[in-house]
């Protein structure tokens, strides 16, 4: 009788935990809920470095993509990560790739507008999708397209031990029924077997068995997703991605059955329910049987897996734009154009075939301080100012805005007016044009060399190109940097060719007046203290700073003092003493 009380335990027990995991994922979405609700209007919550999720990139080759220079030089991974709301990893790869690649036309660049419009009109709608978004999580160092690459070398053993060791539960629970306490230990070793097994198999296993649990748990709640759209988003997604939800679902429904254990593996929620899970895995292998018969099945369906993955990515990614939105103090949708139809478009700004920004500033400034420029008939725009005033950073706001208005269709400004293009950058303090040290290439090797890859973009019958320039040719000598520097900016011819420069060589201002507008940042002293108030003004800085910042921020008078008296006289006199 004591073994049939032990038997009935197990059931009995089993019951206990199933209800008190369903009171804790009822917990875990309500605290899932009100964490979501809590975002609203917030910076998104800083997640743990790693490679980038540059997955679903590796996938696509627009004419319009920024290269890794350009990247680099605008600092886009800080600014990916200030826009990154998404909630699945499809969708932090859709978005990353997104911003590497601007829109060639209207049509593509506005492709967000119905779905972020309305998950901003809807926060119940947006909270409901990103909670079934946040199901599907991240799963570290997980990378949609290798899953797939990894899946064709992948082989899977046999399960004929799985299902022996069913068989031998069967025929201890018939011996319980005539002998309790010979069936009581049959099943017992029986139990201990498996365990050590399903250990042992499943730690080759694991890393595959995540990838499909990761995958499936994908397919899944694409069908969720299906039905939690509404009609109206549901429509502009499948009309974005060239997609049939309803199609891609049906397909992939036979992949979701018999695959419930493989799902739960590597699932984020390790509750009461979750270890019950854990436990029938480990005695059943309950995982591993299904796991055995469906790498076929993903294999041949990898089209349909790709087309939901695009599906998860994009309503995560529309959500993220959206909640970007919700946290801006000040944004606007931008107005965009083709160059060769500026003349004849309805845009006042845009008839003039050049770029206007209204007030506006850069994303990773907390305090910042806004600016406006009108850039006009296909002239260029040339920085000039003190140092520290505010040109690179008013250069990386303009290619910022300029990059997000092609990518996400938001601009950080009141008014942002600009034609499709191709944008490059050649920053001074980039990272993307230093020299190495291994290669032996210089600082000005490195410069040049970028300079060359922008003329060269625009030789050719594409997209015109959109050039940022900071510091031009600062590593050489002042005569030759001032000579090649004007020749450079003067093969930028538009309207091919547009180009903002920044510079410290006034010089320049003369020899391209037929080219470029002016315009400059400059300092205010007072009391000796040095104070910048970062305003555009129209025309050419007439003074220095470098040796006054040498005195504010300490340095030994004999230093400063030198320095001014050897600086005046060589602009009296024309020579050094």
């Amino acid at each position: 009788m004591s073994y049939l009380w032990a038997a009935a335990f197990f059931p009995l027990a089993l019951g206990f935990l199933f209800l008190q995991g369903m009171r804790e994922e009822r917990r875990r979405k309500a605290s899932l809920r009100e964490s979501l609700l809590h975002m609203e209007g917030k910076p998104p919550a800083a997640r743990s470095g790693g490679p980038a999720p540059d997955g679903y990139l590796r996938t696509l080759h627009p004419a319009f993509a920024i290269d890794a220079v350009t990247w680099k030089d605008l600092e886009m991974d800080a600014v990916f990560r200030r826009l990154d709301y998404t909630r699945s990893q499809a969708g932090r790869e859709y978005l990353y790739a997104c911003l590497h690649c601007p829109a060639a036309g209207e049509t593509e660049a506005a492709r967000w507008e119905g779905a972020v419009s309305y998950f901003l009109s809807h926060p119940e709608q947006r909270i409901a999708v990103q909670m079934l978004l946040s199901e599907t999580g991240w799963e570290k160092g997980m990378d949609f397209h290798r899953c797939l690459a990894a899946m064709e070398r992948m082989n899977v053993r046999r399960t004929g031990g799985e299902y022996a060791a069913l068989a031998a539960y069967a025929v201890s629970a018939f011996c319980m029924a005539w002998s309790g306490g010979v069936g009581f230990c049959l099943l017992a070793g029986v139990m201990i077997v498996q365990v050590i097994a399903y250990f042992r198999r499943r730690a080759g296993m694991l890393p595959h068995l995540r990838m499909i649990a990761w995958l499936l748990r994908m397919v899944h709640n694409m069908e969720k997703l299906c039905r939690v759209l509404e009609p109206a988003v549901r429509s502009e997604l499948e009309q974005n991605l060239h997609t049939d939800m309803a199609a891609c679902v049906a397909k992939l429904r036979g992949l979701r059955r018999r695959s419930f254990w493989v799902m739960q593996s590597g699932a984020g929620n390790r509750g009461p329910f979750a270890m019950i899970g854990d436990y029938i895995r480990m005695l059943f292998h309950v995982d591993l049987i299904q796991f055995a018969s469906l790498q076929k099945k993903i294999l041949s369906l990898r089209k349909e897996i790709g087309e939901a993955y695009a599906c998860m990515g994009y309503a995560d990614s529309c959500i993220s734009i959206a909640m970007y939105r919700l946290s801006l103090r000040q944004y606007c949708i931008p107005c965009l154009y083709d160059i060769k139809d500026a003349g004849n478009a309805d845009n006042d700004y845009a008839k003039t075939g050049g770029l206007h920004a209204v007030s506006c500033v850069h994303p990773l400034l907390e305090h910042p301080v806004p600016n406006s420029i009108e850039m006009t008939e296909g002239r260029g725009v040339l920085l000039t100012g003190s140092n520290a005033s505010g040109k690179s950073t008013f250069l990386q706001t303009i290619a910022v805005n300029l990059l997000l208005s092609q990518t996400i269709h938001t601009a950080l400004a009141e008014r942002f007016s600009a034609p499709f293009c191709r944008l490059y950058t050649a920053m001074a303090d980039g990272k993307g044009r230093s020299g190495d040290i291994q290669t032996g290439e210089s600082s000005y090797m490195a410069e040049i060399l970028s300079l060359k890859r922008i003329l060269d973009a625009g030789k050719d019958d594409a997209a015109p190109v959109f050039c940022f320039v900071d510091e031009i040719l600062r590593g050489t000598g002042t005569v030759e940097r001032i000579a090649a520097s004007a020749w450079i900016l003067k093969a930028v011819r538009p309207p091919r060719m547009l180009c903002f420069a920044a510079t410290h060589d006034r010089e320049l201002t003369g020899l391209l007046a037929d080219r470029y507008d002016s315009y400059y940042f400059s300092e205010e002293i007072t009391d000796g203290d040095i104070h910048f108030p970062y305003r555009l003004l129209r025309g050419v800085s007439q003074t220095g700073n470098a040796i006054k910042l040498l005195e504010a921020v300490g340095y030994d008078s004999e230093i400063v003092e030198g320095a001014a008296r050897q600086a005046a006289a060589f602009a009296e006199e024309g020579i050094w003493k």
